[in-house]
């Protein structure tokens, strides 16, 4: 007699019988999937190409080219991302420090370029143009892979399973987020839900704490992701559903693990698992102390929580209209296959950018998420269904949510429509449940229910959208027709599907239906990812032009300086050159105010217009113009005009030089407004805000004597300046770096104390005569996050392994044999 479910049941695979699929026909579905993705990322894979929109940059001078970027949209990754892992690449060890933006930087603790991530590290032998193809196609395949296991383990087949694979990892948010940190993050979500459900299904012991240690090591890895925003929605999400399962009374399906009948979930020792859960969380975190601790300085002392303030996060939503694009993704433009002139030609400005909006996971999968809807015993179900809920109202903005989200410290400073993640994520899973509930169904009056409540909606939408352009859609040309037109035959055809599966459910033994509808669903989404990540040639690839060999040439210690977009912020270290700009998601808050007056701009120096007040003080040699700019003989030669003009800065100052005078002043609004009013000399003054230990004396050198000091800079390496000084009587030295925690010096091989001078910069004392100075950066942030690192290391290889040498030991005490 066959067991039926009790309310709150839920149906797991039945034991692998040879209907089910050997071991190796299980394998099929993983390498499907990989096959899938390798389709996606051809050209960058198995051509010359790599995966990356630097082609971009090309219409900026000094390339001066015309040809519309490959996708705009991923400005970001040319801007910043790519710039600094060429950066990275280009020095053998990992640069702790970055001296090529900004007068020097923190390089480790700018979380976003993830350079401590697992799949970089990976492929760090590899130049970042030669290694963006596999890094997608890793994270996307383990993405599906992750996905499948955790489908699998909560019953689903391996159809519907896959199908949750295809439909999470190609969905509209690992696509359009594929270069950025975001995905980095995202595709450890379905690994680390994997593992709490299996923490679940376990009944303790050794195996239980294992998985716990394996949740540990996969938050490490989404926390070196790169993206905290990101880390702590998915943090959010983990602990909600560990709370479902810890409430939620749930019977599993027997197993050969359990031949007698259904293992209950007792909801035992609710207290213990909340504490395994916490104890596995703060592992990872201290796992990944050696990225995380240095981000932690960094921000405390950057302009970031100013920016945010600035920016209001938590205002952040979409707008309703919005929603079409989960049915017709394209419908007002792609900024990779174009026809982004549809929101005027049609009458809509989109107040939302496309990255930002976009969620699709195909037709098919929605229709499926719908039928899972209809199953109300299934836990699972409600739990998936709530969840994409109450994610898209948030995302919508609609009240309370967004006075909740401003009311909820850390979450008022993150861009909750990023929460499109979790509606993706959720409406895969749902779609593997709803495909398992369509083929068991023996009545087919409710999926035909289903499958027309859904067309019927899916019609009321596009009427509605309809209503909005119709005026307008009769002025467009063919080209912009035809586009629409291929979006409405995929809508159509998924549409289509959804009866056909209502009718005639896919069924184990009938192949065809489910290769259909899985091969429909792969080319939808296919269709829709195809080229949004260009694949471009390596001669596109931040080319050199003779303007920046020329600049090249000049073998001296300078930074450079640009207006707009010439030489865009970070693409100048590509080059190797040094640039007083610099784009990034964290500034050093008292550089942005040296340069700027004030902090809080998110945008800092991406889009400089005007020359900065403290320009003298900057080390900057050269200024870089797309066309001729009136500036004062006086102070800059024109030195090179041919695809950009070059002005050189005639009083440009060392990088590293004696003084011999100071004043402290330690009101830091007075500081800065000595440092950049005009007429301040560095040379002649250094102001501290701090007196130095033990005091100098301050009587200027008669000029003659102030001749005979001298300063060279013998080594200049992120990490480490060498520096010669020959002083004629006790003085200090400026370096024109900016000043951070983490910078040690030494004079002739003795520890010395780093000073902020002149607002944003490092000044050491030194004595009469020769020295030798030594700059290091080694902060103190990263050695203890290195020291959390290994010796969590270590105890969690205590825990993985002591106890079964100890379960051994005691099995032979007993007379019985070890487990």
């Amino acid at each position: 007699m066959n067991h039926q479910p009790d309310e709150g049941s839920i149906e797991t695979a039945p034991p692998a019988g040879p209907e089910r699929g050997s071991q190796a026909l299980g394998l099929l579905w993983f390498a499907a999937l990989a096959i899938v993705v390798v389709i996606l990322l051809h050209q960058s894979l198995l051509t010359a190409k790599g995966l990356v929109p630097a082609d971009a940059v090309l219409n900026w001078a000094p390339w001066n080219q015309t040809a519309p970027p490959s996708n705009r949209m991923l400005a970001d990754q040319y801007r910043v991302f790519l710039p600094n892992h060429e950066f990275v690449h280009q020095h053998s060890n990992l640069p702790l420090w970055d001296p090529n933006l900004c007068c020097g930087k923190p390089n480790l603790a700018c979380i976003q370029s993830a350079l401590l991530f697992p799949i970089n590290r990976l492929l760090s032998p590899l130049d970042p143009f030669a290694a963006s193809g596999w890094a997608a196609f890793l994270k996307l395949t383990l993405a599906g892979w992750f996905t499948l296991l955790y489908l699998r383990l909560l019953g689903a087949s391996p159809p519907a399973a896959f199908l949750a694979a295809l439909a999470f990892s190609l969905s509209g948010f690992m696509i359009v987020w594929l270069g950025h940190p975001q995905v980095n993050a995202a595709m450890w979500l379905p690994l680390l839900l994997y593992l709490v459900e299996k923490s679940f299904r376990h009944p303790g012991g050794t195996a239980a704490l294992r998985i716990w240690i394996g949740f540990a090591v996969a938050y490490a890895f989404m926390l070196l992701g790169g993206h905290p925003p990101t880390a702590i929605h998915l943090t959010i999400v983990t602990v909600l559903y560990f709370l479902f399962r810890l409430i939620a009374p749930i019977q599993i399906a027997a197993s050969p693990q359990s031949p007698n009948g259904l293992m209950e979930h007792r909801r035992e020792r609710p207290l213990l698992r909340a504490g395994l859960l916490a104890a596995a969380i703060a592992a990872g975190l201290l796992l990944a102390a050696p990225q995380i601790l240095p981000y932690l300085e960094y921000y405390r002392l950057s302009s970031t929580p100013a920016a945010s303030a600035t920016l209001e996060r938590w205002s952040s939503h979409l707008a309703p209209a919005s929603l079409i694009h989960f049915l017709l993704p394209n419908v007002l433009g792609n900024p990779s296959s174009g026809f982004e002139d549809l929101p005027d030609l049609l009458g809509r400005p989109e107040p939302d950018n496309f990255n930002e909006r976009t969620g699709y996971v195909a037709i098919l999968p929605l229709f499926l998420a719908a039928c899972a809807m209809t199953r109300r015993r299934c836990p699972w179900t409600r739990f998936y269904f709530f969840l994409a809920v109450g994610s898209l109202l948030v995302i919508f903005g609609v009240p309370p949510c967004r006075t909740l989200i401003r009311a909820m410290p850390i979450l008022h400073d993150v861009n909750q429509t990023r929460l499109l993640l979790v509606v993706d994520f959720s409406l895969a899973v749902l779609a593997a449940l709803g495909w398992d509930e369509i083929a068991r169904t023996a009545r087919r009056r409710k999926p035909l229910a289903v499958a027309a409540g859904f067309v019927a909606l899916a019609a009321g939408a596009l009427l509605w959208f309809w209503f909005l352009v119709a005026p307008k859609i009769h002025g467009l040309d063919s080209a912009h027709r035809a586009f629409l037109a291929r979006q409405l035959a995929v809508l159509a055809t998924g549409l289509i599907l959804s009866f056909a599966l209502a009718v005639s459910p896919p069924r184990w033994g009938r192949w065809l239906p489910t290769l259909v509808c899985l091969g429909w669903t792969a080319c939808d989404l296919l269709w829709f990812a195809m080229g949004f990540n260009p694949s471009i040639p390596r001669d596109l690839y931040y080319p050199r032009t003779p303007a920046i060999d020329w600049l090249r040439k000049d073998d001296s210690l300078f930074r450079v300086f640009a207006g707009g977009f010439t030489l865009g912020p970070n693409t100048a270290e590509v080059f190797g050159l040094q640039d007083i700009r610099g784009s990034d998601y964290m500034t050093v808050r008292r550089y942005e105010e040296f340069i700027t007056g004030r902090a809080g701009d998110f945008y800092f120096y991406r889009n400089v217009q005007t020359i900065p007040p403290s320009f003298p003080l900057l080390n900057a040699k050269y200024i870089l113009a797309a066309t001729a700019i009136p500036l004062p003989p006086r102070l800059f030669d024109l030195v090179y005009s041919n695809e950009v003009f070059i002005y050189r800065y005639k009083e440009c100052r060392d990088r590293a030089f004696p003084v011999f005078d100071y004043e402290v002043e330690q009101n830091p609004a007075t500081l800065l407004r000595r440092v950049t009013a005009g007429g301040f000399d560095p040379t002649r003054v250094l102001l501290l805000e701090d007196p130095p230990d033990p005091p100098q004396g301050r009587a200027p050198l008669p000029p003659a004597e102030t001749t005979t000091a001298a300063v060279r800079v013998t080594s200049y390496r992120p990490d480490e300046v060498r520096i010669e000084a020959a002083m004629p009587r006790p003085g200090f030295l400026l370096l024109l770096d900016t000043y951070f925690p983490g910078w040690r010096a030494s004079v002739n091989g003795q520890p010395a104390r780093i000073q902020r001078a002149d607002y944003n910069f490092r000044a050491v004392s030194l004595p009469a005569g020769r020295s030798a100075i030594v700059f290091a950066y080694r902060p103190e942030s990263l050695r203890l996050g290195q020291f959390l690192c290994v010796a969590t290391l270590l105890a969690l290889a205590a825990a993985w392994f002591l106890p079964l040498k100890f379960n051994k030991h005691a099995s032979r005490i007993a007379g019985h044999p070890a487990p």
